[in-house]
């Protein structure tokens, strides 16, 4: 993470590996003393041409002052950066501040790149790191002057997303631009970031030449699976005697040219050599497969590997992988120790090498055809996030599956999701499991539930399943059918009884089954065949699901026969078969998979909960696809709020629960009120306060213990004088006896506090946090025990637009409480969606606001009144998400 500094910054925290536009890795840190040798080294291999368009001049050397300047930077006002590649420095860039325009800061920048790196990306990334740590050390604007004829550095900046707008002067370019972060450099970050990635990925899985590396007992299987996939590009086998570093580094020098992929199963003595002959092979991946022998790497080892690969420019996947697969018939490749998959229109990622064999083996046992399978091992630098990347452009995936032991960076995976799902099916096994694995002790954060996790999840899109086979379930239907336009299903089968089943298992997953079909008529297949002939040409229906039962006639091989005839004609409407009988189920596994092919079951219910799953989350998807302009977000004050928050951090620079009145001025920034109320600790301060109010006043306990108790007498409503408070107030002291808290009717113990009456209405609680793993969430439910002991709560992530907020509130089981219940008046919803949207916002811009509780929020049908709410602040980033890419 990086912070805000108005001092000199931290230079290790700009340290980060980077992804290169063609999928190449490299490591970019601030440049120090130490560096002198190596940058004059760099210049070296920099061509007289762009040292000329750097410095507008022939400079042949870098003399004793540059080298001073660039290799001690204050990092502040002058700060320097480099990137690395095997160890080399082939690109840097600095700035300095310029004293003319002080007490503005305003930086000139300025970039060298080494000609053989141009055209990766470099230059772009740069600029990125660089303003990022502008922005860290209050740099508000970048000045350049270029060559015209320099129109790569000229594209650099004018197409990063900036406000830039260069000027011809003087024969240069110049270019000056503000450094604060617009939604277009955002954009343009992420869309290169998405290209990188993308390219990494299918990099490795595109292999022209392959090595395996090793001795022969350990690597042969991984050599047959290789070789009968019938690997389309060069297979290179390099034997060895022992597992030795040299053994292994002697092998690879022994092949001419380059490689693309290394596959190696081997101890850690061998693997830094090892890594260090495949990048001098221009290897863009090393792929270390699990096994007993040698012994399994440790948790430091294994990150020792992901290290020493990134410093070498390579992706490591590994040391516990099950292997890579791309079932392309240009490709063909299988390094895994399964057999051959079938090919077909499903991705699937997992991890670690246990559950990566369960997801690949239960695939293959149920027929389902795989674009790609990637398995990386629990610490591998390719992560989740670097592969949706790939699927989102790869066109043979039509389909995306996840089981998921971690993630890298769970903000990105976030988003990342969230775009994919929006083009493609994505089915998430036990997100959460994943996601809380990502949790971190070093910052003082709360913790959103798990089902708060794959809630959110759900909502980006993405399918939540708690099984595995749910998920090959979806995956089977989508790739192989047409996805239903609707919920109305005909359910079909030869027994009557399993028929009415089926029909109310449908009620039940939320389809519409209509009336079942019941074939009595024999031929009983023929019939099963007809009928969903029939139904599939009406245009009520929306998915046929045909069950046939096998008791003693032979019927299953006859209606598959028939239903595969069926699904390959349909282009509208899917066709499910069921098969149920003392035989094994007949099942489509010959040939490519993929849409026309059946879709077999089983179990009915298993059919039916996927053919649910699937509408339910097109309708979401359609949704988000066909929305139109998304109306304004209220406008909050967040400079006001960040001010007040930079004082709560200067008294107390670990962070604290803020004042009522902090609470109250951060929360009014944003447009949200509290009702006006005031602590007292004697019945005559609770006169005063009561005066002061108007009367027509509510005297209340907020002690922990007692809120969301309505059992207990701890809320007096309507005390218009003296005498009545008199009487609340030695109430509420009898029942602080009651509960222990004091041996007299003194009931300061349980918080007393006097505020306005407001409308009665439907008491809410609506909370903020900044989770550990995902950052700024929102929730709402009704107080009391449907969220404090049921969990009836809606999570959301900022930002919030009403129509979100409203889909928050539908979720909720309490929901009939504000649409009028047993006769009551409905709320104002679009009062209580404002207060949603409204705290949504404060928590998407503050990061520092670690909780925030407003509780209760009474929803009535003439408004909403916010009548408590208490806040905890945290040194938080300003910036969640630095405008600058790195490996994650």
């Amino acid at each position: 993470m990086t912070w805000p500094t108005s001092a000199a910054s931290d230079p290790a925290q700009w340290e980060a590996d980077v992804v290169l536009a063609d999928g190449g890795i490299a490591q970019l840190r601030p440049i120090n003393s130490d560096d002198r040798e190596a940058m004059i080294a760099f210049y070296s291999r920099v061509s007289e041409q762009s040292k000329y368009l750097r410095f507008f001049a022939t400079h042949p050397n870098l003399t004793d002052a540059e080298l001073d300047e660039y290799t001690n930077p204050d990092n502040h006002d002058r700060v320097a950066i480099l990137l690395a590649v095997d160890e080399e420095i082939v690109a840097f860039a600095h700035y300095e501040v310029l004293e003319q325009f002080l007490p503005q800061r305003v930086a000139n920048v300025a970039f060298l790149v080494q000609d053989d790196q141009q055209g990766r990306g470099v230059g772009n990334i740069l600029l990125e790191h660089l303003a990022q740590i502008g922005r860290e050390c209050g740099v508000e604007r970048f000045t350049a002057e270029m060559l015209t004829q320099n129109r790569r550095m000229v594209q650099v900046f004018t197409r990063a997303g900036y406000s830039v707008r260069p000027e011809l002067s003087d024969g240069c370019i110049l270019v000056d631009f503000p450094l604060a972060a617009t939604e277009k450099s955002r954009e343009v970050m992420e869309q290169r970031e998405h290209k990188a990635e993308s390219n990494a990925i299918r990099g490795l899985l595109t292999p022209r030449r392959v090595a395996v590396v090793g001795q022969v007992e350990q690597m042969s299987p991984i050599i047959s699976s290789i070789a009968q996939a019938g690997y389309c590009g060069e297979l290179l086998v390099v034997t060895t005697a022992d597992s030795s570093a040299e053994s292994h580094g002697r092998g690879l020098r022994q092949i001419s040219g380059d490689i693309d992929l290394v596959v190696v199963r081997a101890g850690t003595e061998a693997l830094e050599q090892l890594i260090v002959e495949a990048s001098q092979k221009n290897a863009r991946g090393i792929l270390v497969l699990a096994g007993t022998s040698p012994a399994p790497l440790g948790q430091e080892d294994a990150r020792q590997l992901v290290s020493w690969a990134r410093t070498h420019g390579l992706r490591a996947l590994g040391p516990t992988a099950l292997g890579l697969v791309n079932t392309d018939p240009a490709v063909c490749l299988n390094a895994s120790p399964a057999k051959r998959p079938r090919a077909g229109v499903v991705g699937l990622f997992t991890q670690t090498a246990g559950v990566a064999t369960i997801v690949l083996s239960r695939a293959q046992e149920l027929g389902i055809g795989l674009s790609s399978f990637i398995a990386t091992g629990a610490f591998a630098d390719v992560t989740g996030n670097d592969v949706m990347q790939y699927w989102t452009d790869d066109e043979r995936t039509r389909v995306c599956l996840l089981s998921l032991d971690s993630v890298g960076n769970p903000r990105k995976f976030f988003r990342v999701l969230r775009r994919l799902s929006l083009t493609k099916p994505v089915v998430v096994f036990t997100p959460s499991r994943a996601l809380n694995s990502a949790r971190s002790d070093e910052l003082d954060l709360p913790s959103a539930p798990a089902a708060a996790l794959d809630q959110v999840i759900n909502q980006t899109g993405a399918i939540v399943v708690s099984r595995r086979d749910t998920m090959y379930d979806i995956a089977q239907l989508v790739a192989r059918q047409p996805v239903a336009r609707g919920r109305r299903v005909r359910v079909i089968s030869n027994s009557a009884g399993l028929a009415h089943q089926m029909a109310q298992a449908a009620l039940r997953f939320g389809l519409e089954p209509g009336e079942p079909v019941v074939v009595h008529e024999r031929p009983a297949g023929e019939q099963l065949v007809d009928q969903t002939a029939a139904a599939l040409a009406q245009d009520d229906v929306d998915a046929v699901v045909t069950t046939v039962v096998e008791v003693v006639e032979p019927l299953l091989e006859q209606v598959h026969q028939g239903l595969s005839r069926l699904a390959a004609q349909t282009t509208t409407v899917p066709v499910v078969g069921v098969f149920v009988g003392f035989r094994e189920a007949p099942a489509d596994r010959d040939g490519d998979d993929g849409q026309g092919r059946l879709p077999t079951f089983t179990h009915y219910a298993d059919a039916l909960q996927a053919l649910s799953l699937v509408v339910e989350n097109e309708d979401h998807r359609e949704r988000q696809r066909s929305a139109g302009e998304q109306e304004a977000l209220p406008a909050g004050d967040a400079g006001r709020a960040r001010a007040i928050i930079d004082e709560v951090l200067a008294d107390s620079p670990e962070g604290r629960w803020a004042t009522d009145a902090e609470c109250a001025a951060i929360l009014d920034a944003y447009g949200l009120t509290l009702v006006p109320w005031r602590a007292v600790e004697s019945v005559d301060q609770a006169v005063e306060a009561a005066s002061d109010l108007g009367w027509d006043v509510v005297l209340k306990a907020t002690a922990s213990l007692v809120r969301g108790r309505p059992e207990l007498a701890t809320q007096f409503f309507h005390i218009d004088d003296e005498q009545a408070m008199q009487r609340a107030w030695e109430d509420l002291g009898r029942t602080a006896r009651d509960l222990g808290l004091t041996d007299d009717l003194d009931p300061r113990s349980l918080k007393p506090v006097v505020q306005t009456t407001m409308a009665t209405g439907t008491s809410l609680t609506v909370r903020g946090l900044e989770d550990a793993v995902l950052g700024p969430m929102v929730c709402i439910g009704v107080a009391g025990a449907p969220s404090d002991l049921l969990g009836d709560l809606a999570w959301g992530v900022p930002p919030l637009h009403h129509a979100e907020a409203r889909a928050l509130l539908d979720q909720l089981q309490a929901a009939p409480l504000l649409h009028g219940y047993r006769g009551s008046r409905p709320v104002d919803l679009a009062a209580v969606q404002d207060v949603l949207v409204r705290l949504a916002q404060l928590k998407d811009d503050q990061a520092a606001v670690a909780e925030i509780d407003l509780q209760p929020v009474i929803a009535s049908p003439s408004g909403t009144a916010i009548v408590g709410g208490r806040m905890r602040i945290v040194p938080m980033p300003v910036e969640r998400d630095p405008l600058a890419r790195r490996a994650t």
